[in-house]
């Protein structure tokens, strides 16, 4: 079977495509065309109770069985390393579980973003696609709406999880401040982690997915509900040039704009929440000072 040998498993918001991108173009990896096949796990909607995703209901491709899985690797048998990327992974309770069933030794990517500013990048994200979003200060009053932005930035119990199922070596964290200030350094980590060759260097001109607006809100709920479809109908030979076909027609529908700051008082209040988490983070990565600062408006 042609399986992967690692998957990027979030989180949201913290470069995720742009390392797709960056491992997609290196001679030894194989990228599965479906950037988001959320293959392993079963609740990729609701990944506990009370926390749902905000949006359209995403695929379930568990039920596709492994079959469906497998082809999406296919072309890269000869690859040293086969990857996927799922950013729902991380706080998908069975994700170690479908890993360890599925594809026993599979590794696991998690890229880590400052978690106020990863939840409100999020936010932003969700509204640019036009899904109908509650004010983003509702956060704080855990609105059943917003509860998933604090869920995926919870990175204690998820990375914990993780550990405690796969075991450190298999588990590699990235910080989204390295990938942004030294993409060299990181990328050559991240090629020593899935086993290919360090010394390939692809271009790092990548996109960070940058705040952006549509021109047509209507266009673009169109093409965004294809976004986490398998097209399995579509011959295998063209799901890739698809993919990258509609990935292209939602870049020119958009337009750059910047979001506003959040409130002073809003940040402090959300970085009490995830103190434990940032302090967590920091050990089993470095001092991360930046992370307790305010955040500022970007992407």
């Amino acid at each position: 079977m042609t399986l992967p040998t690692f998957v990027i498993g979030g989180a949201p918001k913290s470069g995720t495509t742009a390392l797709w991108r960056l491992l997609d173009a290196h001679p030894q990896v194989w990228m599965s065309p479906v950037k988001e096949p959320h293959f392993l796990t079963r609740d990729a909607n609701v990944p506990e109770p009370g926390v749902r995703i905000i949006g359209p209901l995403r695929e379930d491709t568990y039920s596709q069985g492994i079959a469906w899985y497998e082809s999406l690797f296919e072309g890269g048998e000869d690859c040293l390393a086969r990857g996927e990327a799922s950013t729902h992974y991380l706080g998908a309770l069975d994700g170690p579980e479908l890993m360890e069933k599925h594809v026993p030794g599979l590794k696991v990517i998690f890229v880590l973003r400052q978690p106020v500013e990863r939840a409100y990048s999020h936010y932003w994200h969700n509204w640019k696609r036009g899904w109908p979003m509650p004010p983003f200060s509702e956060v704080v009053e855990d609105h059943p709406d917003l509860r998933y932005l604090l869920y995926m930035s919870s990175y204690e119990r998820h990375v914990r999880r993780y550990l405690d199922a796969l075991g450190p070596e298999r588990v590699h964290l990235v910080l989204y401040d390295d990938l942004r200030s030294d993409p060299p350094e990181t990328y050559r980590r991240i090629c020593r982690f899935v086993g290919v060759d360090d010394g390939f260097l692809p271009s790092f001109d990548a996109e960070y997915n940058p705040h952006a607006v549509p021109s047509s809100r209507l266009l673009h709920r169109a093409i965004a509900g294809t976004r986490y479809r398998s097209w399995s109908f579509l011959p295998r030979f063209v799901r890739r040039p698809a993919h990258r076909l509609r990935n292209a027609l939602e870049a020119r529908n958009m337009k750059r704009a910047a979001y506003p700051a959040m409130p002073a008082q809003l940040q402090e209040r959300l970085l009490a929440h995830f103190e434990r988490d940032i302090a967590y983070v920091e050990t089993l990565t470095r001092p991360l000072p930046g992370w307790r600062m305010p955040v500022a408006a970007s992407g």
